[in-house]
């Protein structure tokens, strides 16, 4: 998955490739960092590169002056309230594919077939046929080069075919889904 965040002034780009167990690739602004979480909840132990760092994250829902402040879904930051070491940041995450161009994206009549952008396995759904989808909504999760690839809908509708499970495997081209 990639993200941007923003923490006061500055912003990251960040890419997360999940490794089972707790283990994650994490890139940051290109630096690559291995990761080992411990901990559910609010209270995480997070080992980076092997050195540990107790850190408590708790996401603002959105109450007076939160994070949703009546923007439409797509252009809401989720933010949270992280404590690395004593420390305490605010965090905004964004998801760039939900956010580029999310107001100038024209309306789109008729089906929309989506398709694989690259070889890779299906590692999840996250619809099912016949439900309502927002555009930007992810559908489909793909496993490409050792990276989880969030596939949304791309306009608002119903999703009517999904040509997939997880575990298949499917080849650059490969009709994934059709939204109408």
């Amino acid at each position: 998955m990639r993200y941007v965040a923003r923490v006061g002034e500055r912003e990251f780009r960040i890419e997360v490739a999940p490794r089972g167990g707790g283990r994650f690739t994490i890139s940051l602004d290109g630096k690559t960092r291995e990761i080992e979480r411990r901990g559910d909840g609010v209270l995480h132990l997070l080992s980076i590169d092997g050195g540990a760092r107790e850190v408590t994250v708790v996401r603002d829902t959105g109450g007076p002056g939160g994070a949703g402040n009546g923007r439409p879904a797509a252009q809401r930051e989720a933010v949270y309230c992280v404590t690395v070491a004593g420390r305490p940041y605010e965090v905004r995450l964004l998801d760039p594919l939900r956010c580029q161009g999310a107001a100038a994206r024209p309306a789109v009549e008729g089906p929309i077939e989506v398709r694989a952008i690259m070889p890779g396995k299906i590692a999840a759904l996250l619809m099912g046929e016949g439900q309502a989808v927002r555009s930007g909504q992810g559908v489909i999760v793909v496993e490409a080069m050792k990276m989880e690839n969030e596939l949304a809908a791309p306009k608002d509708g119903r999703i009517t075919r999904i040509r997939v499970r997880p575990g298949d495997t499917v080849e650059a081209g490969a009709a994934l889904f059709t939204v109408e």
